[in-house]
Order: C-alpha cells, then structure tokens, then sequence
C-alpha cells in the first residue's frame, strides 16, 4: 500500500522527507519498519529509526542511513506497507490507497475515469479523475459519492454529480 514518496533529502545526518499522500494518516507514525520501492522493482524493507513532522511533511531516518550521501540513492522511492500493518478504520472511513485506480461512473452509467490522486483539502478530500482527455475534481461528500466507498478497495466508484460539477 503506497502512503507517500521519498522526495529529497533533509539536512546532512541522512533524514529524508516523505510526501505523505494523505498528511493526516497516522500509518508510517506507527510501524517500525516501510518498503521502500521504485516503480516495477522488488520493495526493499527498511528499518525506521527515526521520524519527525516538517511542515507537509515526515523527516525520515533509516538504519545504516547516516549521511546525505547515504540518503541520495533512496530519492524518489515510494513508500509502502503490507495492509495487516495499517491501522483498523473507524466506521465510515476509507485509506486513499484504496481509492487509487478506481473506476468512477455517473448513476445514470456515463464513464468518467479512473482515480488518479486524491488532494486533502481539509474540509473533505477530493478526487482527482482522468479519462477520456478530461480531469474531473470530484469531491468526496456523501451528497456526490452514492456508492463505491468500502474499504475493499474493489468496484466502481458511482457518483450523483452536484449541478455543474461536470462541466467542461
């Protein structure tokens, strides 16, 4: 399950920030050890030793990371953990990751896309989908999304589109 990604380093003592793709998860905040992989390779398991909020961030220290240099060839590695490490959901919740690559469609059957990335706004997420050459911002309301919101991770995503929401 991807959380986040590794995208530059922090200082000279081999922390790294991690771009958390939902900054309010508390996942990486409670395991010990993170696959850390880049795409279409084999996760690599490393042992967190450290770990720090920075501003829309995490600061990152891993073992045998010790330097700047140490911590170069791990930039750009996503972040991930096995599912049985995650946290359980309260009622009524969903991981981003579950949402990813989804298939959404109106109630009436119009395909729009597929779920790209999801942007915390605050007061609710949003979804970011692409198909067809068009990008929908679909926000995640239960007046919008009337199914596809369990945790399974399978099935489309069925929206009732607000008026305007799919406008060009």
């Amino acid at each position: 399950m991807d959380l986040g990604k590794l995208v530059r380093r922090h200082g000279v003592r081999g922390e790294i920030r991690m771009l958390p793709y939902n900054p309010e998860s508390p996942a990486v905040l409670a395991v010990d050890e993170v696959a850390l992989y880049a795409e279409g390779a084999l996760p690599r398991w490393m042992r967190i030793t450290g770990r720090r909020p920075h501003k829309n961030f995490l600061l990152l220290r891993f073992e045998g990371v010790e330097s700047a240099e140490a911590a170069d060839p791990l930039i750009g590695s996503h972040v991930g953990l096995r599912r049985e490490q995650l946290p359980a959901l309260d009622e009524g919740e969903i991981y981003h990751c579950d949402l990813i690559g989804r298939a959404v469609a109106t109630e009436d059957g119009a395909a729009l896309g597929v779920v790209r990335e999801i942007l915390p706004t605050g007061s609710n997420d949003v979804l970011v989908v692409r198909g067809d050459g068009r990008e929908y911002l679909i926000p995640w309301i239960d007046d919008v999304v009337v199914a596809g919101d369990q945790a399974d991770g399978d099935g489309e995503i069925v929206i009732r589109p607000l008026p305007g929401l799919l406008d060009p």
